[in-house]
């Protein structure tokens, strides 16, 4: 089983249509640079609950709300979800929040005009794949207690990255962009969101910056570099052309699909780009065998396994040293854990060390 650290936050739950102050034990990593959504959401018998919120914990009128057989808006703050939608999304656009126009601002003050809205709607066709670009899907499985098998799935449009904090008692899973939240044993009744957009604008640059920086403090001198950034892949180097080549192949093998990305550097089977990592990684999968505690064993298959983590995921993932110097623990918020041997080239606690400063600064990027 996956270890997490308990975080005990204070966090202002809304139930019913009152406010009152609740702390619960938050499970999952929570990236301290990820910005808590307005969007709070909350449960009962009667349903699921969407509640706004601003920063100070008041409430306002964030939301633009299209009535639908399932949805119902009881104030200008507070959405009912019926139960009984089935597989029929709450569509839950955050496109236009956190684009402000600077053209709406103040000529006095200068401060940026107000927000567009958050549009909430559920669509009248159920569509079999909901897997778009810059969105997550949360599934909120049995939240009622009269009603077996109670789920009600929602899309979240317009982020870059995404999290999902809950009480220690759900159990939460995730595959991609894809969170399910099993709530069938909690009796705090709210889920913690957070998330934003990325400004990529300069990782170009700083992420061959940062390999530098490791290669200087940890890779022998007189040695070709541990990382080679690729645009030294384009130079007079004669093995720029193994280079490239190499680079392509990684390519394919993580299926790197997205024509807006781009490689970026790579460090034997790992690669970089624009938009997140690749590693080869031992899968974690669990044994049907259960040992003496009668707890599942955990086992890991054997290499080979590319995976490519987009930075929505990347930045919520935790390394820890493993059995030796050479191989790393790589968990995630949701349950899903992997081995990294990173013999190639760096120790584990200097490959930890990289991955946590590449952590710190996509996670600065974060705009909310």
């Amino acid at each position: 089983m996956s270890k997490f650290n308990l975080l005990i936050l204070l966090f202002i739950g809304v139930i019913g249509i009152h406010q009152s102050n609740q702390a619960f034990g938050q499970r999952g990593i929570s990236n301290p640079n990820l910005r808590e959504l307005p969007i709070v959401l909350t449960w009962g018998n009667d349903g699921v609950r969407i509640t706004t919120k601003t920063a100070n914990g008041g409430t306002t009128n964030l939301i633009d709300m299209t009535p639908s057989q399932f949805l119902d808006q009881i104030g200008n703050d507070l959405i009912r979800v019926a139960p009984g939608a089935g597989d029929t999304p709450v569509i839950i656009d955050m496109s236009g929040f956190f684009r402000r126009s600077d053209s709406m601002a103040d000529a006095n003050n200068m401060y940026p005009g107000p927000r567009t809205k958050i549009s909430i709607h559920m669509p009248k066709m159920t569509l079999s794949d909901y897997n778009e670009p810059n969105s997550f899907i949360v599934e909120l499985w049995n939240f009622s207690e009269e009603t077996n098998h109670s789920r009600q799935v929602f899309l979240f449009r317009g982020l870059d990255v995404f999290h999902v904090g809950a009480d220690n008692c759900a159990s939460l899973s995730s595959e991609f962009n894809r969170i399910i939240v099993n709530v069938e044993k909690c009796n705090v009744k709210h889920l913690s969101l957070k998330g934003g957009l990325l400004d990529l604008a300069d990782v170009e640059e700083k992420i061959p910056n940062l390999c530098r920086k490791y290669n200087d403090r940890y890779y022998s001198k007189g040695q070709p570099d541990a990382f080679v950034c690729l645009e030294e892949c384009e130079s007079e180097d004669p093995k720029a052309y193994d280079n490239l080549q190499h680079v392509r192949s990684l390519i394919t093998k993580y299926n790197i699909t997205d024509f807006e990305d781009a490689p970026i550097s790579f460090l034997d089977e790992m690669i970089l780009t624009k938009k997140g990592v690749g590693l080869n990684l031992k899968m974690e999968y669990k044994s049907t065998t259960k040992s003496k505690n009668k707890s599942k064993k955990i086992s890991y298959d054997a290499y080979d396994k590319y995976r490519f983590f987009p930075w929505y995921e990347f930045i919520n993932l935790t390394f820890t040293k493993y059995v030796d110097d050479n191989q790393l623990m790589i968990e995630d918020p949701y349950n899903n854990s992997y081995i990294y041997n990173s013999k190639v080239h760096f120790s584990n606690v200097e490959l930890i060390q990289f991955f946590n400063e590449l952590k710190a600064l996509i996670s600065a990027r974060v705009n909310s």
